[in-house]
């Protein structure tokens, strides 16, 4: 897996949230993680259909799993509830899942396409969602774990090289990319420092 930035959806709507998302998907974005907590299998449904349907395959669906295959996502997210759920549709593409411990990752029987581990630095959209890691001990882990792992919490443009050169397989953003005024922007700015050396001074 190569260093990706990946994009979660707010909790609550964002204005035209859909065509900045189409834009996202137009100026690059390969993977979004479509987070609605709170939102019905119709209301997900929905805002599913207001994306057009090539970008269906670049979609992870936090909720509603059936909807994977109504519409041909991406794959789906396991949330810490869900992981200790056993599936029995074949047809559902367990591609994620979400932790908040490296002990916790590193004890993880089921091989994931990738997992999100956070917070990796304090939240930006999350008050007093302080991280717990220090980076010697993320880099330590990094080197145990055979899991691709993302950094989520707190991801903004001042430390996307970071999160680079600790050797997480790529980095999730949420705050930093919605709580702009120029969110397709903010994702470009992430996308470009993401891609330059890391110096440390």
């Amino acid at each position: 897996m190569s260093f990706e930035i990946i994009v979660i959806t707010p909790e609550t709507d964002f204005l035209k949230e859909t065509k900045v998302i189409c834009r996202l998907f137009e100026v690059g974005l390969k993977t979004l993680h479509l987070r609605k907590s709170n939102a019905s299998l119709n209301e997900l449904r929905n805002y599913i259909q207001h994306i057009p349907k090539q970008f269906h395959k670049k979609i992870v669906i936090h909720s509603h799993y059936e909807l994977a295959k109504e519409f041909n996502l991406k794959g789906i997210h396991l949330s810490e509830k869900a992981k200790k759920l056993k599936f029995r549709n074949n047809h559902l593409k367990i591609v994620s899942a979400s932790f908040h411990s490296t002990k916790d990752i590193l004890k993880n029987r089921r091989k994931y396409e990738y997992v999100l581990l956070s917070p990796v630095f304090d939240s930006i959209s999350k008050y007093r969602y302080k991280s717990n890691f220090t980076s010697d001990e993320l880099t330590v882990f990094l080197k145990k774990t055979k899991q691709h792992v993302v950094a989520l919490g707190g991801i903004d443009d001042k430390n996307i090289k970071e999160v680079k050169q600790l050797n997480f397989s790529g980095a999730a953003a949420l705050g930093f990319i919605w709580e702009s005024k120029k969110p397709v922007e903010s994702y470009k700015k992430l996308v470009s420092k993401s891609s330059k050396p890391f110096c440390r001074l």
